[in-house]
């Protein structure tokens, strides 16, 4: 299938040149054609499955397997569907089938280490693993860790607090999905950092690979504006789950924070899709609720963590940020040519593919 002749006119207005960009498309469309007929693994934690190790507080269900089991199909690829224990078992053993790529669906255990365990499985036995390594997990889901190498690369981070120290948030070190996300801090709180609140509005920013110009690409930063406009809202545990107290913006982050983004993706070796999350410090609760002022600064944004295995569901943040990408974005003509090839597109099938696209070119 070839390009519409419309779009092709189109390649040479755009910044990389004509004779180079057509190249960049083509060679695009092949790596697309070629990921046909791959089989992926779709590994998931058993919900019956609380033995040490492997107890969860939190996993993926049906929903969010399904769009991910019609993304394979969608790609024209063969799902394979294994919970994370026979998957394990069966590489040890070798009796696994031929697989090409494994989807890792094991999130929410307790144990960071055992979040770990797919993709360290994936490569004892040479299979890419999405959307991350384990040294990945282990590094870039761990709150200090993260925060350490964020700051190390200049973003701003929240000021540590002492434990006699009011007004503060305390963010477990290995949980996520904002569990046990709270002000203050007492005695019964377990291993994690705790730090000044920020003021302000949570934001979040999607990175995926793009893969026409081979490299992570932000896509368009989704701020939460609390129904009441109160600047000590929070989106917390609670709040994740009821989903109604807020409403979702797009914001411009300026291009330090941007390009500090990339930097800590590229520390942390991530090289398919990741959200970060921050904080952006509001001294007036309007700032952001009118039209004309969309764009932060980067002395504002504070980074409070990494999410290198987000959640993808429908009408959450990272979806609404893909359907936010406007004509002009960078990713656009990745998702245009997907589209024209596969005959429809969505955020679960343009993750998949780009992620297959960069965890090839990255072993070969």
């Amino acid at each position: 299938m070839y390009l519409k002749d419309n779009f092709l006119l189109s390649l040479n207005n755009l910044p990389l040149g004509g004779k180079y960009l057509m190249k960049s498309f083509k060679q695009f469309q092949d790596d697309l054609n070629k990921i046909k007929g791959k089989t992926i693994a779709i590994v998931y934690i058993f919900e019956g499955d609380n033995s040490s190790g492997l107890s969860h507080f939190f996993i993926w269900k049906s929903d969010i397997l399904t769009k991910w089991m019609n993304a394979v199909q969608d790609l024209h690829c063969l799902p394979l569907i294994i919970d994370v224990r026979t998957f394990v078992d069966k590489a040890i053993n070798n009796t696994l089938p031929h697989i090409d790529y494994v989807l890792n669906m094991n999130s929410g255990t307790y144990a960071l280490s055992s979040m770990a365990l797919v993709p360290a499985t994936c490569s004892v036995i040479g299979v890419p693993c999405i959307p991350c390594d384990a040294v990945s997990i282990v590094t870039g889901e761990n709150k200090l860790f993260s925060n350490l190498i964020a700051n190390s690369i200049g973003l701003n981070i929240p000021k540590n607090l002492n434990s006699d120290e009011e007004n503060g948030i305390f963010r477990p070190i290995n949980l996520g999905n904002s569990m046990g996300v709270k002000r203050g801090l007492n005695k019964n709180s377990s291993a994690g950092i705790y730090q000044e609140f920020i003021k302000g509005y949570d934001i979040t920013t999607p990175i995926a690979y793009n893969a026409i110009e081979q490299k992570m690409e932000l896509l368009p930063t989704v701020m939460y504006i609390p129904k009441h406009k109160d600047l000590n809202w929070f989106n917390g545990e609670r709040e994740k789950i009821t989903r109604n107290e807020h409403t979702f913006k797009i914001v411009n982050l300026d291009s330090k924070t941007q390009r500090r983004y990339l930097e800590l993706v590229n520390t942390l070796s991530i090289k398919t899709f990741c959200r970060i999350d921050a904080r952006v410090k509001c001294l007036e609760s309007n700032i952001y609720h009118n039209e004309t002022n969309n764009t932060t600064t980067f002395k504002d944004i504070y980074f409070i963590e990494i999410n290198v295995m987000p959640t993808i569901r429908e009408n959450n943040n990272f979806t609404f940020s893909f359907n936010s990408i406007s004509t002009d974005h960078p990713l656009y003509p990745c998702i245009n040519i997907q589209k024209d090839l596969f005959g429809s597109i969505d955020l679960h099938k343009f993750l998949l593919a780009s992620s297959m696209m960069s965890l090839t070119k990255t072993m070969y």
